[in-house]
């Protein structure tokens, strides 16, 4: 259908797009630590002695492999393990059940992890018959270099092209399991258009029962993974919940042959041998600022809330990297939204905030953006991450935000997509992304999600005079004033003469009271993880695979480098899904195809 994709490819600049509330954001935890040897690999380890300072780029003593847990309580063989049971976990043990494979099932909680739920994918049946959306070849391959072009080329193109090649064939098997069990899948079309960003409609996501077009649905994970927990009881898979994977089993090759687990009940030790491979899918190590220290992590420091984080504890990435693996350097960033609100009195670094109730959702409409200083400093009409990047330069490293009482008339006028929504919109999936947040119909609507409670909190502030609200703020009031003038300047010109946002963006701050909030870093997930191939194996340094281990999600790199391209809705969960299917194919079948 020509209306999305021509639009798109016409455009001069495609560029990236959104979030999956996370993942997008793929996978799940769980555990901790290493790798075993089936034939104990005590002789290859921890003797740091004489040893010359390390000159690896991230710091080897934190990766050191530990000596092998050899006091094993009981032993399971399957044909497949898969660690992790978030939105990768979930795919890849179920595609391989689906096989005829038996698998063992490993999640340290006691369920799977419901976290984001929108998965880009191309020229799927559903997207194609249902909303007439498809690509051609050479759309799909704008596509690819667009993605790469985001990080920079520092990249594994093959990677990308792997996803847009078969996640349409993925969704497909994906759409037929979940209608088995009376979940649909919507595609977004609703597409936001600047003068640089569109947003291409690739976005799916399920949803139960009726599709309300202008309200707020139950979509995404939360439905979908406890679906695919049910195919695991009817499909035989064992499930070793409430266990934490510690150590992977290798023998004398290197292969991987099982993997250590942890049971929580009594902390015995179960091994689990795998015929065929080790699927890790425990969702990168975005709850482990240790790690982050450990890997150079840029960006650490700029982090306000960290939701969604805890039990990422990079344990998948630490337990191959024992194996062999390569690791992604550190591209730094991450998937992360512009939605932090901070309280006037919190500095960004640890100890991160972890609540909704720190959240502020329209902190990406692109109203005024100003540093502490009360001076404008970017284009605020762009992707999340060039919000968070643009701040990194200035002091404190956050921003306010600064609006009127016409908001409800810009964020109409702004109709930002995917997850930073906040107007219900024909062709939106309009889906309730966290408990009392989603797009709403009436300025009333808007204000009892939104304002109301952000008012009550104390980080939204509210002013009759911009002075006034420069003081409550702790901003300079004679410089705020001024750059307000001047922004209102810009729109009465039609043109910004300062950074040349879109001349629709920019509103006037004239109607009181009016409102400010500070607003910092919210990371979602990490993207830099174990190097892998287009088998989805895990490889070394020299590129070359360790037999018997498979990467997906969080957990893997080489698709993502520096910034998440957010305007390719849930492209992080779209990697997750596409890649769990394949390895669960590669490993069982010696295939990324089906027969």
């Amino acid at each position: 259908m020509s209306f999305t994709r021509r639009d798109f490819i016409k455009g001069a600049t495609v560029t990236a797009a959104g979030l999956a509330l996370t993942g997008f954001l793929g996978g799940c935890s769980n555990g901790n630590t290493s790798t075993g040897d089936q034939a104990p690999a005590a002789e290859t380890a921890n003797n740091t002695e004489n040893k010359p300072k390390s000159t690896k780029w991230y710091d080897e003593e934190y990766f050191k492999k530990p000596d092998p847990i050899t006091d094993i309580a009981e032993t399971v063989h399957v044909d497949v393990v898969v660690v992790g049971a978030g939105n990768g976990g979930c795919v890849a043990a179920i595609s391989a059940a689906d096989l005829g494979a038996k698998v063992a099932w490993v999640e340290q909680n006691s369920g799977p992890i419901t976290w984001g739920g929108e998965i880009a994918a191309l020229n799927s049946k559903v997207a194609k018959e249902k909303f007439g959306v498809s690509y051609t070849e050479e759309e799909k391959n704008k596509i690819v270099n667009d993605i790469c072009r985001y990080g920079s080329y520092e990249v594994d193109q093959r990677l990308i092209k792997l996803w847009a090649d078969n996640s349409g064939r993925t969704m497909d098997w994906f759409v037929e399991k979940m209608e088995a069990k009376g979940v649909h899948m919507f595609l977004e079309t609703d597409t936001y258009k600047s003068q640089v960003f569109n947003s291409p409609p690739v976005t799916h996501t399920v949803y139960r029962g009726e599709f309300v077009e202008m309200g707020p649905n139950q979509m995404g994970s939360q439905i979908a993974n406890p679906v695919w927990v049910e195919y695991a009881d009817e499909l035989g898979v064992q499930k070793f919940f409430q266990h934490t994977a510690k150590q992977l089993v290798q023998d004398s090759s290197g292969k991987v042959t099982g993997v250590i687990v942890q049971r929580k009940e009594d902390n015995a030790y179960i091994q689990i041998n795998a015929s065929k491979g080790v699927i890790l899918a425990t969702g990168g190590y975005s709850g482990n600022p240790e790690m982050m220290d450990a890997l150079r992590y840029r960006d650490k420091d700029s982090i306000v809330n960290n939701l969604g984080g805890d039990g990422h504890n990079g344990d998948g990435i630490k337990m191959a990297m024992w194996a062999g693996a390569a690791i992604d350097r550190n591209h730094a960033g991450g998937v992360a939204f512009n939605r932090a609100a901070l309280a006037l009195d919190y500095h960004t670094g640890q100890p991160y905030a972890n609540s909704l109730s720190d959240i502020w959702w329209p902190g990406s409409q692109p109203w005024l953006k100003v540093n502490i200083k009360g001076e404008r400093f970017m284009n605020e009409d762009g992707p999340y991450d060039y919000q968070i990047y643009g701040a990194l330069k200035q002091p404190k490293m956050y921003w306010f935000q600064i609006f009127d009482s016409n908001y409800w008339d810009d964020v109409q006028v702004f109709h930002t997509t995917i997850c930073s929504r906040v107007v219900a919109a024909p062709g939106a999936r309009n889906s309730e992304v966290l408990p009392g947040v989603f797009p709403c119909k009436s300025k009333e609507e808007f204000e009892s999600v939104f304002m109301e409670p952000a008012l009550k909190s104390g980080k939204l502030k509210k002013a009759d005079t911009i002075e006034d609200l420069a003081k409550q703020l702790g901003i300079p009031a004679k410089t705020l004033v001024q750059t307000v003038n001047r922004y209102n300047e810009n729109a009465q010109n039609g043109f910004d003469a300062d950074f040349g946002k879109d001349p629709k963006k920019v509103r006037p701050i004239i109607k009181p009271p009016f409102y400010g909030i500070a607003i910092g870093n919210w990371l979602l997930a990490t993207f830099n993880g174990v190097r892998i191939n287009t088998n989805l194996q895990a490889i070394d340094e020299n590129g070359d695979p360790i037999e018997g281990l498979y990467v997906v999600g969080n957990d893997s790199g080489g698709f993502f480098a520096n910034s998440y391209p957010q305007y390719y809705g849930g492209l992080a969960q779209g990697r997750t899904t596409c890649f769990a299917r394949l390895a669960a194919l590669h490993a069982f079948t010696g295939s990324i195809y089906e027969s």
